[in-house]
Parts: structure tokens; C-alpha cells; sequence
């Protein structure tokens, strides 16, 4: 068998997040055709980057897993470097909402202003590992692709210059601040292939890189659930309400927007025994309040079962490359409400012709809230025929094994 080599910065089951979950499967279906090797480090907090795995190699699944220490983190050096470079950042972002990335990079393609103070930066990230792009290094050339998650890390930002000629990035990537550093120029550019995950998410790159961008199409992601732990299990562990609906995710301020004020509003209106289920990893301080349960991280079956039992699944980021939950929840056939702020769920929403909805107010959460859980809650065939055409894993993993052929012909 031929080897792929995976890049993240996080990788195991203690990790949950939409790109981590989407390389892990990609990684586990893959299997089935190469040797597959995932390079990553041995945090999974992003706040405070401690070593949560051992360093050292473990492999199961048919999956061959190498963690990293990382660097020392000094977060005062890191704010440092993210200050100095900021209002390059901006800059970018301005000459994107004023509409003129497109013409940009015809007359300059690739940004180098500020190049030695980004490499600092991304040095100074928690998630450095110069013992993971030594080992890259020096094995690169055993593997036939390397596949790179998540444009912001920074064992993709170095890991692209390696061996570009047969690196594929999947960017993971929305409209946030991150994406428009000048040194995302050479990521986007230089890399072999980028595979997105929606149009939305390609549109957006191709406005910010024009066409010096590097050759992309949308490939997208299957959906993979487990079977679900019983009712009375979840029951008992979590203290479930008899009604409820749930997030699912990194419960972070950048994740959850307004949902848990936009919530209390809907109860104020509404007094009845809907709470708020909200399940992931805490990256923010808990709201006490009896309508609001916390669960912190859950089992994939977990998970299962407690979208099978929601009365309705919401996801409140206004910024999304994909929404893993989104499409497991319709896979399930369960209602769906997202944050219409985010282009990518929207789009979601209007290409299942209906079959999950969004929200662009207070007012008007509080309106579909109050409607869909006093709606009709028979199974969403619509949202599960819209899973089956578009997220379908035989179709996805076809498209990778060409894109491989393809970079190992031209190489």
C-alpha cells in the first residue's frame, strides 16, 4: 500500500471539533486503500496548549497516529507578534469588504510584507511543533500526498512549503480575521490542490486569492454516526430535561454568538420546560441558570443519542466552513435551526429546498424556535435525501483517489 500522510494540530477521542472530526474519518475511510500515517501534537486545548497525550506513536484502526511535543508557549512573545501584524490584517480585510481582492492579486499575487514577522508569529502559536515538521522533513518523501487540515495552524503553514508539489490542503476555512494574514497568500497559492468543503467556502478564497490560487474543486465530507447509547444511559449521566434542544461543539463565545441570551429571551416569552442542552469541551464561563445544562464533552454514541432525542438541533456560529453537526442532525432526520449570519449554513438551508432553517434576528429566533418545536416532528426525509446526494462517503473517497492519481502522475 501506498502512504498518506494527514496533518492536524489535534487528532484523538478526547478531541471534538468539525475539522478534527472530519480528518479522523477521512483518515479511518482512506484506510481501506494506503497506508495511513496522521502527524499531530499532543495537546487538544487551544487555550492553554498543555500536553494532554504522551508524545510517541500508537496505531489502531489501521491508522498510524505520531504526536509531537510542542515548543515552549510564551503567550506574552505570541501577543507580541499577533499585535505587530494586525493592521496588515486589517488592511486585507478592508480591501476585501471594499470589493477589490479580486483585482489585487493580479498585480501582486503574493503578499511579502511582513513575511519574517508572520514566520515568528506562527513560531510563537501553542500548536508549533518543530519536531513534528523535522520528522516531515525527513520522511516526506515516503508518503504520495500529504494532506494538510486547517489553514490556520501552524503545521499546515510550514508543513505546505515542504513538499507543495503533492500537498493537498482541505482549509476548513469562513470569514474570519485569520484568513486574510498576507502569508495565506503563499498557503493558498503554492500548495498542489485545496479540496473545500462547499461552494460558499471555495467563492470565498477565490475573492481573497484570485487566480493565482492553487488548481481546487469542492470534494466535501461524508457523515459517519455511532450507534447511540440508550435513552435511559444519557438520561441517567446527564440529567436530561424530557424536552430540550442542544448544541453540539466547542462551547466557546465564538461559537455560541447570542444563543444563550437569545434563549433566555425565548423562556422569558415562552415559560415552558425547554432547556438549553449544551455539549463540548468549556472555552468559556458557564451561565448558572436552571434552563441551561452543560454537559461537557460526550462519546460519539452519546452524541448520537441525544440528537436522536432533541426536539430540535441549533447551531448559533456565525461562521462555518461546513457544520458537521448540521449534517449528522440531518442525516438523523431531525429538525435543524442555524445563525443565518454564517453564508455557508445558509446554504445549507436553501439547497435541501427547506429542509433545515435559519435565523437572522432575535425576534426571528425566538419566532422559529416557538414554531418548530410545536411543529410537526415526524422524521425530515427532505434533510436525509439532501445528506444521501451531497455527503455521501463512496462518492467522496473517489474523488480523493483521483486527486491522488492525478498528483503522483504530474510528479
Amino acid at each position: 500500500m501506498k502512504k498518506i500522510t494527514f496533518i492536524i494540530a489535534q487528532y484523538g477521542d478526547k478531541v471534538n471539533g468539525g475539522a478534527e472530526k472530519h480528518c479522523q474519518m477521512l483518515a479511518q475511510k482512506m484506510s481501506s486503500y494506503y497506508e495511513i500515517e496522521v502527524l499531530t501534537t499532543c495537546c487538544i486545548d487551544y487555550n492553554t496548549f498543555e500536553e494532554f497525550y504522551s508524545p510517541g506513536t500508537e496505531c489502531y484502526d489501521n491508522i498510524c497516529v505520531r504526536r509531537f511535543k510542542t515548543n515552549k508557549y510564551d503567550s506574552d512573545i505570541y501577543k507580541m507578534y499577533e499585535k505587530k501584524i494586525r493592521i496588515f490584517r486589517k488592511v486585507r480585510r478592508s480591501i476585501y469588504r471594499l470589493g477589490l481582492s479580486r483585482i489585487l492579486p493580479f498585480l501582486n499575487p503574493v503578499w511579502q510584507s511582513q513575511e519574517k514577522t508572520e514566520t515568528a508569529y506562527y513560531r510563537s502559536h501553542g500548536f508549533y511543533s518543530s519536531d513534528l515538521l523535522t520528522y516531515l522533513e525527513e520522511y516526506h518523501q515516503q508518503s504520495q500526498a500529504i494532506i494538510l487540515f486547517s489553514y490556520l495552524y501552524p503545521s499546515t503553514v510550514f508543513g505546505s512549503l515542504i513538499s507543495p508539489e503533492k500537498t493537498i490542503l482541505i482549509p476548513t476555512a469562513h470569514n474570519e480575521s485569520h484568513l486574510f494574514r498576507p502569508i495565506m497568500a503563499k498557503l493558498f497559492n503554492h500548495v498542489a490542490h485545496i479540496a473545500f468543503n462547499t461552494h460558499n467556502e471555495q467563492e470565498l478564497c477565490r475573492s481573497l486569492f484570485g487566480r493565482h490560487m492553487a488548481p481546487h474543486t469542492v470534494i466535501g465530507v461524508g457523515t459517519d454516526l455511532a450507534s447511540p447509547t440508550s435513552l435511559e444511559y444519557i438520561n441517567n449521566k446527564f440529567n436530561l430535561p424530557s424536552e430540550y434542544i442542544m448544541y453540539f461543539g466547542r462551547v466557546a463565545d465564538s461559537k455560541l454568538d447570542q444563543l444563550i441570551p437569545y434563549f433566555l429571551s425565548y423562556k422569558k416569552k415562552y415559560p415552558n420546560n425547554l432547556k438549553l442542552v449544551l455539549t463540548g469541551k468549556l472555552y468559556t464561563k458557564k451561565v448558572d441558570h436552571k434552563d441551561i445544562v452543560y454537559t461537557d464533552f460526550v462519546s460519539e454514541a452519546e452524541k448520537t443519542a441525544l440528537i436522536q432525542h432533541a426536539k430540535l438541533i441549533i447551531n448559533p456560529s456565525p461562521h462555518e466552513s461546513l457544520s458537521l453537526l448540521m449534517l449528522e442532525s440531518m442525516k438523523l432526520g431531525k429538525i435543524v435551526l442555524v445563525n443565518g449570519k454564517s453564508k455557508v449554513l445558509k446554504e445549507h438551508c436553501i439547497k435541501s429546498n427547506g429542509a433545515a432553517f435559519y435565523y437572522e434576528s432575535k425576534q426571528d429566533f425566538i419566532y422559529k424556535i416557538h414554531e418548530l418545536v410545536n411543529g410537526n416532528q415526524e422524521n425530515n426525509s427532505e434533510a436525509q435525501k439532501y445528506i444521501e446526494e451531497n455527503y455521501n462517503w463512496d462518492i467522496i473517497i473517489q474523488k480523493f483517489r483521483s486527486l491522488i492519481n492525478r498528483i503522483s502522475e504530474n510528479n
